[in-house]
């Protein structure tokens, strides 16, 4: 039966026994009826057959549906291509290569076409010598892959020497790089991580392996038009990929000259699995080897700061498999995982990978810290433009330095590279930085800069942290403003919503205490962008006006699914403090206390989210919350502490503050001070990151509110409403 895919203009139909179709929205229903009629007639090979009309075929977001498949199930997929107009498979070449290089999919055809993309097929849809049941298209990127193997395969016999097969890889690497060349893929830059799918790299793993060795297993990846995946080429070359921390790594190849290392994880701030190889050459030395890369081999660098391949290698995901001199497959010691750095000095705050040789090459493991507070930062930056900081380093340091200013001390950040956002977190939070930069211009050497706000930038040479420098850069002892008080420090540096609550049932009467809501105001409007202090802030400001009574009824969802009435919000009922964090804990953690009917399952993330947002837009429109408050208390959905860490490690996309720019665009269109026409909601909405299971509730929100009488005396906005409801449901 048909199924809605997520943010899909169209639908997927199974066909039976064969795989699914694309039903394009855009093409008229009795042609739609007509290819599916057509689909499930046809004789089809093995795997997943995707049936598309040539005409909708490279629908954008149909290509972004295939991008979000597990890898391992998208490389079962193939494609067949019907004409809208007869019925019938198309066949001309350049329409199917069109699709198979927009879909990254390889595509059937019935017909030959001459070319290297195109490999004849068995009944099962392996790659045959013998007679064609049919061809495969290759997309591009396969097509290079499946050169590069054969030019592998096709060298002779087995290097005698390492220095001959490295060589050979030499070799086999400047004519892959003509190859890509050929078909259009331009080198990636050494110093970026790769953004394309893994599977873009995997067939080249093995022909690296085939060049360098001349040998691997019986499994043979040539009759096969499936992407690889890392473990199936491990598992070629009769080997497993297992966990490994870098400095291991490195000791294992130097001391084994000739050996190699199959490498594979995520880069900082991608989720692009990388694939590469390091190699060891007579003497000891290591060089990265990937064939998409511009340029010779990269030399290996131990520290993750200086080399993104190595950073690779520190994450949690990380994973290789090491071969002898011989090629053949060396087990590796049982990994110990990523080095928890401990709290050398009780004044130290580590945030980074801190191996121990990076804590001794900088000095940290000797350095005297007494009684200065720090902040030591191994950074770790992301590939791309600007190469900002690891978001997960950045929550890190922001959150720590956000503690300090708000207990009042100024603490140093020793960091382990200059960095642009790094001294930016120090000016916001009033700390001083202890940064290595590199001095001397062409005969350049380590040295460390300390910044501080009231003087000017000192440098002092030397490769590791002396106690000399951070005494110059220590403002500990002094004082930039007048301390908050305790209790509220207290409220303010919780590590989640539910124990500010606590705390906040606890020493309430405190909290309400006019001196301490200034202080509230007066420190969330030194951070306006911080939604965290803004959400606390606006907890306090309705205490203080709407404190709960004993026994009071919660004001709380009762919404179950999309199919339920929401009951209207209680007359007569303002916001209050219990509700703040009701909606704060509950909206957040994504696992309320919501009623099910009964014989119904618990609520799952999306309904949890959906009824507490739904309450609070229903409040909203109907006048019992503020809308800039409603906004508030929106941003502030996953913002406390741990969240933002969580989300960080996760590399988790910003949901919560796509559904508050909704909020926010809706209160700039139901402003009665705006002017006619302005499309400011337009400039706060960013709803890319939203799901289709995210944006249907506001399908939902906006009909019942264009079918109400609340926009009947503001002209123009229903129409605005349509637009943003548009926008919503529309995937950009």
């Amino acid at each position: 039966m048909p199924a809605l895919s997520d943010c899909l203009p169209g639908v997927l139909v199974t066909v039976l026994g064969k795989g699914f179709m694309y039903l394009a929205e855009s093409t008229a229903p009795q042609v739609n009826t007509g290819m599916l009629e057509a689909a499930e007639r046809m004789s089809i090979g093995d795997g997943v057959n995707v049936f598309v009309s040539r005409d909708t075929a490279l629908d954008p977001a149909f290509r972004r549906y295939l991008d979000q498949l597990d890898p391992r199930a998208r490389a079962t997929h193939v494609v067949t291509v019907l004409d809208p107009e007869t019925r019938l498979p198309v066949t001309d070449a350049g329409t199917l290569r069109e699709i198979a290089a927009g879909l990254d999919l390889p595509v059937s055809t019935v017909e030959p076409i001459a070319g290297e993309d195109v490999v004849p097929v068995d009944v099962t849809g392996r790659v045959t010598a013998l007679e064609a049941a049919g061809y495969r298209v290759l997309p591009p990127s396969a097509t290079a892959q499946r050169v590069a193997l054969l030019d592998a395969v096709g060298l002779p016999g087995t290097p005698s020497t390492i220095g001959e097969g490295l060589d050979r890889l030499a070799g086999w690497h400047e004519r892959v790089a003509v190859t890509r060349a050929q078909l259009g893929f331009p080198a990636n830059p050494v110093q970026i991580a790769h953004a394309g799918p893994g599977a873009h790299a995997t067939t080249y793993a093995l022909g690296a392996y085939v060049a360098r060795y001349g040998q691997f297993g019986a499994f043979d990846p040539l009759t096969s038009t499936e992407a690889l995946t890392v473990d199936r080429v491990a598992s070629a070359i009769g080997g497993t990929l297992t966990p490994v921390r870098p400095a291991a790594l490195e000791s294992l190849l130097r001391h084994s000259p000739g050996s190699s290392a199959l490498v594979t994880g995520t880069a900082v701030g991608t989720s692009t699995e990388q694939v590469f190889w390091l190699t060891s050459d007579e003497n000891g030395a290591l060089t990265w080897h990937d064939p998409r890369a511009a340029g010779t081999a990269q030399v290996f660098d131990i520290d993750g700061g200086a080399d993104w391949r190595t950073a690779v290698l520190e994450r949690d995901d990380a994973r290789a498999m090491l071969v002898g001199p011989d090629g053949m497959p060396v087990a590796l010691p049982e990994a110990t995982g990523p080095v928890a750095v401990r709290p050398l000095h009780h004044e130290v705050t580590y945030v980074g990978p801190w191996p121990r040789e990076n804590l001794t090459r900088y000095g940290l493991d000797s350095v005297d810290f007494e009684g200065m507070p720090v902040v030591a930062v191994d950074v770790r930056e992301q590939s791309g433009e600007g190469r900002p900081l690891d978001r997960e380093q950045f929550v890190k340091i922001r959150a720590r330095l956000e503690r300090y200013y708000l207990n009042n001390v100024r603490p140093t950040i020793v960091s382990t590279r200059q960095h642009d956002e790094i001294e930016q977190l120090a000016r916001t939070y009033d700390a001083t930085v202890v940064q290595q930069v590199m001095q001397g211009g062409i005969d350049a050497r380590s040295g460390w800069q300390v910044i501080r706000p009231d003087a000017a930038p000192r440098t002092f040479d030397g490769a590791v942290v002396t106690r000399e420098m951070l005494v110059a850069a220590d403002l500990s002892l002094t004082t930039a403003r007048e301390a908050l008080p305790p209790v509220l420090v207290e409220f303010l540096t919780q590590d989640s919503y539910q124990q500010a609550a606590d705390y906040f049932a606890e020493h309430a009467d405190q909290l309400r205490d006019p001196a301490v809501l200034t202080a509230a105001r007066d420190v969330t409007a030194r951070f306006p962008g911080d939604f965290r202090l803004r959400g606390l802030d606006l907890a306090l400001r309705v205490a203080a006006r709407a404190p709960v009574a004993d026994g009071g009824e919660p004001i709380e969802p009762t919404l179950v699914s999309l199919f339920h009435d929401e009951q209207p919000w209680p007359k007569g009922r303002s916001l209050d403090a219990r509700l703040v964090f009701d909606y704060l804990i509950s909206a957040t953690g994504w696992l309320g206390e919501l009623e099910t009917e009964p014989g119904t399952e618990r609520p799952k993330t999306h309904g949890t989210r959906m009824a507490w947002d739904t309450l609070l837009f229903q409040g909203m429109l109907d006048g019992y919350v503020d809308p800039s408050d409603a906004v508030t208390l929106a941003r502030a959905v996953g913002e406390s502490y741990g969240e933002q860490a969580a989300r960080a490690a996760a590399r988790a996309e910003e949901v919560a503050q796509a559904h508050a720019s909704i909020f926010e665009a809706v209160k700039l269109l139901l402003d009665p001070n705006r002017v006619a026409g302005s499309d400011t909601w337009r400039r706060v909405l960013s709803v890319n990151c939203l799901t289709g299971a995210d944006r249907v509730p506001w399908h939902f929100r906006f009909k019942e509110l264009l079918a109400s009488n609340r926009l009947k005396e503001m002209p123009g906005v229903a129409q605005d409403i349509k637009e943003l409801t548009s926008e919503i449901l529309t995937c950009h």
